[in-house]
This record gives structure tokens, sequence and C-alpha cells, in this order.
């Protein structure tokens, strides 16, 4: 059996304040690569994870076995999720609610007694219960319907976790200012001491003890992502031969500085990470690429229209508005056969495609309209006979990987001149089999090929030049990425995991 120790830190947003977002991370992608291809696998979570069968029902992961060491020190066995209202709870006599659009408050004698928070899924999350306005404890809730963990506030600030079982009974409580954990008399037989001078200590004793020990080093194979945040330290796992997968989502200098004399097999997600294990530790990394090619070709050709795509998350201000220029001009000479999109993935991005756009207004005023702007009739009338040419440029956020082949679908190049490489949608458009514009070198665009490297802004036009206007440069792109799909499926990367992970 394969067996994955992910980083999973964070717990659950609040709804109000979730913003919907891509987000990346190497064991998810390892996994994804083992169940398509039918490979059982079991997760072991060290972290604090109340929400964690909502994620993986999210994630679409379905892992064979699953050992959370939450789950084993509250008595937890199943993965059944079961609702919990807020009707549920016992609420003083006279309490009433008022709605809001996230969350719910409760009232008692007209002054809010609790705020009962929600996630994006309509579950409650956990409870804050009130004094003078200020969080007194909170009820962090299990999505598989109990109350799992209390937290004590002080001064805003909580001062103790208190950690409970599906029954009510309170099993262990770690103070958060000390780190001091105690267990409950009751359950003195799940550990090995009553007290624990920090919380690492009786997490790694629990992994230790209910999951190393019964590990079989010829047999089963343990990967780990190897993260400085993480709440077992790295050294415990030497024994057992892991595979410590390292990768630019999660940072590890300081854990593999620690393990640097000690023979060990890395995984890396690329050529720089590749690089940066070698300069630190004088250690080769296998590379196995985070994201898998899937074959789903693009419509761009059936469309008169050449849609170009301008990624700018990695891009500065000045450099948005430099590309975003080059553009402009090429859309004026041909505004009803060419047509642009200026994609990134956080809002601070997209507010600065907006804003590019509204410079690029005010820099041309009156040069040219928007075809997404509404006009009256008269404003109509007057475009016409002026002859003002009617530009097709939009702004997207991306926020899924659904959501982005929605947007490669129609787009015939992308342009990506950013500082930092983006090896999800540069996959996702090698899937999609356009062609790709970069700044910089990169393993899986080549020039003339299926992309060209622009190392100058004025570079991107001898890219557009050569794959727009006719489809013969870009049949051939297609075809070349068609050849790196199968270098990058699923079977190829699985062919990668078993050569690393043969005994």
């Amino acid at each position: 059996m394969d067996y994955l120790v992910p980083a999973w830190h964070e717990l659950s947003e609040d709804w109000a304040h979730t913003i919907p977002k891509l987000e990346f991370d190497d064991a998810v992608s390892h996994i994804k690569v083992f169940q398509t291809n039918q490979k059982p696998f079991s997760l072991i979570i060290t972290d604090y994870q109340p929400q964690l069968s909502t994620k993986l029902n999210q994630l679409t992961i379905s892992p064979a076995q699953i050992f959370s060491t939450f789950d084993y020190l509250q008595g937890v066995h199943h993965v059944d999720s079961q609702i919990v209202d807020y009707r549920d709870f016992n609420w003083p006599t006279g309490a009433y609610y008022d709605f809001t659009n996230f969350r719910i408050i409760v009232m008692v004698k007209e002054n809010p007694y609790a705020k009962v928070i929600f996630d994006t899924q309509g579950k409650i999350l956990w409870v804050d219960y009130l004094e003078k306005d200020k969080i007194s404890r909170r009820l962090l809730l299990d999505s598989r319907g109990f109350i799992s963990r209390e937290e004590l506030f002080e001064n805003g600030q909580p001062y103790q976790y208190i950690y409970y079982d599906e029954q009510g009974y309170w099993r262990f409580k770690h103070d958060v200012k000390s780190d001091q954990v105690e267990i409950n008399k009751r359950f003195s037989g799940l550990t090995n001491h009553l007290h624990y001078e920090h919380l690492n200590d009786l997490l790694t004793e629990v992994v230790i003890k209910q999951v190393l020990s019964k590990f079989n080093v010829d047999r089963d194979n343990l990967i780990v992502t190897m993260d400085d945040q993480a709440v077992i330290d790295p050294k415990t796992y030497s024994s057992y031969q892991p595979i410590f997968s390292l990768s630019r989502w999660h940072t590890y200098r300081e854990s593999l500085d620690a393990l640097k004399n000690q023979k060990l097999i890395l995984v890396a997600d690329n050529n720089e990470t590749k690089n940066n294990i070698k300069k630190q530790t004088n250690m080769d990394a296998t590379i196995i690429p985070l994201f898998q090619s899937r074959f789903n070709l693009g419509h761009s050709q059936r469309s008169d229209q050449e849609r170009i795509g301008l990624f700018i998350e990695s891009m500065a201000k000045d450099e948005i508005d430099k590309v975003l220029e080059l553009l402009y001009q090429r859309l004026l000479k041909n505004p009803k056969t060419t047509a642009l999109t200026v994609m990134s993935y956080s809002t601070e991005k997209f507010q600065q495609a907006q804003q590019a756009l509204e410079n690029l207004k005010k820099t041309h005023q009156g040069e040219f309209i928007l075809a997404s702007e509404e006009q009256n009739e008269v404003e109509e009338l007057l475009t016409k006979q002026i002859d003002i040419p009617k530009l097709t440029i939009d702004t997207k956020r991306i926020s899924t990987p659904a959501e982005a082949g929605r947007q490669l679908d129609s787009l015939r190049i992308l342009i990506d001149w950013g500082n930092q490489l983006d090896e999800f949608l540069q996959i996702s458009a090698i899937s999609t089999g356009i062609p790709q514009l970069y700044r910089q070198a990169n393993d899986q665009v080549k020039d003339y090929q299926n992309g060209l490297i622009c190392p100058k802004i004025s570079d991107i036009n001898k890219g557009l030049d050569y794959y727009l206007g006719s489809l013969k440069h870009w049949n051939e792109a297609l075809i070349y990425n068609i050849q790196l799909m199968n270098q990058l499926s699923a079977a190829e990367l699985q062919k990668k995991w078993e050569k690393v992970l043969t005994k």
C-alpha cells in the first residue's frame, strides 16, 4: 500500500470571507494520478481537520484507508456525514434568530448571544458565543455531525482548546500559550502519558504507535510532503524509507536542511525545485510533474475570430500596461476578427486587469469602444458614421479548473509574460492544443514547435504573426502538443512513480 502524508494545515473558512480560488497541492496532484490509474492509496492525516470528509468530497478523493491522528484521539472511526441544524443547539429560553446572507445571529433579550457560521455548502462550521459583543468561546463542528473542539477566549484570543468525542466527553485539552496537553484519565489507555509538554509530542507518539509501528518497509511506501510547518518532524519517518515530495507549494528549506546528512529519496515538481535541492544538499531528485495532461482539444479553429489570451498573474502593473498597448495596436488592425481575454487568478490581479483596460481607454479616448459596453441608439449611429472600431476585450478571473478549461477552449493562442511559470495553466493549454508565448525558456514550450520564447515585449508580435492569420503553423503546434500530452498523461506519470516506488 502507498501511504501519503499531505501537508494540510488550513481549516475551512467562513463562507462570508471565502473567495473562490484555485488551490494547488502536491499530495492532491499525486493522488489524482494514482486514482486515474486505479492504484489504491491511503492517507495519514497529521493535522486537525474537522472538515476532512467535506474536503475529500470537494477534491473527489477516495482513499482506501484514512488514519487521522485527531480522529484516533477523539475516538472517531467512520466518515459518515450528518447535518447539524442551528435549532439543534440548546439556546436560552426566548432566543430568536436574525438571518443574514452568510450567518445567523442568535439574539437573547435584544442582545447578540451567538453567531452561527457556515461553510460554502451551507453546513455549520462553528458557533461563536458572545459576551458584550466579544467572543467568549467557539464551538467547532466536525462535518460528520458533532462538536469537535471548544475554544476558550480571553481578550479576543483563544487560550485553550478542548477536544471532544461524538458522545460529548472531553478527550484532551491543549493550552495554546504553553502548548501543554492534558489527557482525560477516562481515556488513559489511548496514550502513554496523561501529560505532554508539547502537542507535537502527543501527535508524534500516535503516528509512531498507531501507524509506523505497523508499517511494512518491504511492502509499503510512505510518500511525505516535505513542509516546514509540518506537525510531525520529518526525521520521525527516516527509518521507514520515506519518499519526500518537494514542490513550490510548500516551504521545505528548513526541513531539508535538517535531513541533508541522510540518504533521501526525493521527488521534485519541476526543474527549478530539483536545482534548488541540488544546490542546498547536493542531492538528486526525480522530477514528477504535478499536473497531468487531459486530451481536451479546444475549438478556436472553428471560429473566424482569433482570440488571444493574456495571463497576467505574475506580471507587474507596468508590464500589463505595455503588453496591453501592444495587443491593442493589433486589435485595431483587425477589430472584427481579433479578440482579447485578459486572465488572472487573484482578485488583486483581476482588478489590475480592469484598471489597465481603463487606462487604455483614457490613453486612447475616443479612438475605440468596447463591444461589451452597451450603447444607446444615438451612440450606435455615431459609432457607425465616424467608423470607430469596436474592440472585443474581456477580463476574466479563473477560480476553478473548469473555468480555466472554458476560457482556454476559445483561445487561439496564450501569452504568459510573467516572471513565474504557471505549470497548471501551461499543461491546460497544452491539453487544449494551443501555442503559447512565454518570457522565459521552459521545458514544455519549444520555439516554433508549440510556441515561442519572447524575452522582450516586442517579441510577442513575432509569435502572434507566426501563429495567427493562418492555421498552418497553428496546426503544427497542435500536433506537437498532442505528442506532449502523451508524455504528460496520467499513465506516463504513473510510470515515473513506479520507478520511484519499486523497492
